[in-house]
């Protein structure tokens, strides 16, 4: 099935407006699904910046959503209120967290899995979320950090970064995971040289041997380099022409393996191949870079949304889809085509394991529901018994775990 793209734009009168398109082959055009708007103030006088947009997994419903941090500054200027809302498959935006801070957040602000918002301010790491209750902040200081999910079963968020101050008996890199609430070597992630010039980092496989985290991450630098770690030692390097890396992508193309793809500031792209670790592609004037199935064969596609500087009476005017295997679709674009580099050789291996991830992760989801499934189809059966042998004077017999359980449930 075919994905949807989103787009979404402060109004004139200090609301949001946004429209859903999907790709029509035949043509090859991204046509209109639908569009709507949603009042962020009362006042129209009310001044609405969007802070951030970001597609990550709702955990609650189990499903990737595009999410957009908005926020106003108060009447009496002395706070500033954030908004996060979330564009359902309903085709609404919906109100999800919404707080208030005292300053305006600065530089990089992530929204991960949860949906949850994570930032840094004066050597301060804070996030919030719809189970958080509120702004928190996390028990330790650190300075250039960094913001990733551990992919581990139901995916772990961390903070990583410098330690302020420097903390006696540790390494000088820490980290911080929010779940478990607790701190660890931050080095077995990056290595400390690499703080302080990554401006970028994903992490792309975890584990966990002898209770010793183990993992590959990919991190852009400000030396303009690609940079491939494995348990926090440099594995492979490449040379990027560009520098201000503002994001990292990976699209699985299927058989002829991933692409790492590279965004920059200024409006720069670059695609990398991940077996061979070289520039596969790069294009610039471009406006934003989405990754998905908008074609619905299967496999993935970066779709290159470019800047129109005429006057343009769609957002959609301009783009390329690509895989850079064979599928290509452009409008706009001239017969100019940029140069790309032939894929890696085919790699069953490499397939399979892609494969078998997916599976792996769908799998436990899988067992999880089913689980929830058998623990309420129990307490169902047993509370039908409990009842039946209350009303029938017949004596029940219960372990203490279920005398606690029924106690409270039926307050006997």
């Amino acid at each position: 099935m075919a994905r949807y793209f989103d787009s979404v734009n402060v109004s004139e009168r200090g609301g949001l407006t946004f429209r859903s398109f999907y790709f029509e082959r035949e043509g090859n055009a991204f046509l209109n699904a639908t569009e709507g708007a949603t009042a962020i103030s009362r006042k129209l006088s009310a001044h609405v910046d969007i802070v951030t947009c970001k597609c990550a997994v709702d955990v609650q419903k189990r499903v990737k959503t595009a999410f957009v941090l908005v926020t106003k500054k108060s009447e009496k200027g002395g706070s500033f209120k954030y908004s996060l809302l979330a564009l359902r498959s309903s085709h609404r935006l919906e109100p999800c967290i919404e707080f208030k801070l005292p300053y305006q957040m600065k530089g990089k602000v992530c929204i991960l899995q949860g949906p949850t918002v994570l930032w840094s301010h004066d050597n301060s790491v804070s996030y919030t979320s719809p189970l958080a209750e509120g702004v928190q902040k996390i028990p330790i200081q650190m300075s250039k950090c960094l913001f990733g999910e551990l992919p581990i079963q139901k995916g772990q968020l961390f903070a990583l970064g410098l330690s302020e101050p420097l903390l006696a008996n540790h390494s000088p890199t820490l980290g911080y995971l929010f779940e478990g609430g607790h701190a660890f070597d931050g080095s077995l992630i990056l290595p400390h040289p690499y703080i302080s010039i990554t401006q970028c980092m994903r992490v792309l496989t975890a584990d966990r041997v002898d209770d010793v985290l183990r993992c590959s991450v990919i991190a852009a630098t400000s030396s303009k380099q690609l940079v491939l770690f494995e348990n926090g030692t440099v594995k492979d390097t490449c040379e990027v022409p560009f520098g201000q890396v503002e994001d990292i992508q990976m699209v699985d193309t299927g058989r002829n393996g991933c692409l790492f793809v590279v965004s920059f500031k200024q409006g720069h792209v670059c695609a990398v191949w991940k077996e061979t670790f070289q520039i596969a592609s790069c294009w610039s004037d471009v406006d934003s870079t989405h990754v998905d199935d908008f074609l619905g064969c299967g496999t993935e596609q970066i779709l290159l949304i470019f800047r129109n500087k005429g006057i343009s009476s769609g957002p959609l005017e301009k783009f390329l889809i690509t895989d850079l295997c064979g599928i290509s679709y452009s409008c706009g674009q001239g017969s100019e085509v940029p140069k790309a580099s032939p894929p890696p050789q085919e790699n069953s291996l490499l397939t399979l394991q892609a494969l078998e991830s997916r599976l792996q992760s769908g799998l436990i989801v899988l067992q999880e529901l089913e689980r929830e499934v058998r623990v309420k189809d129990r307490v169902l059966q047993q509370s039908i018994q409990v009842l039946t042998d209350v009303l029938s004077g017949r004596e029940t017999v219960l372990s203490q775990p279920e005398q606690v359980l029924f106690t409270h449930l039926f307050n006997f």
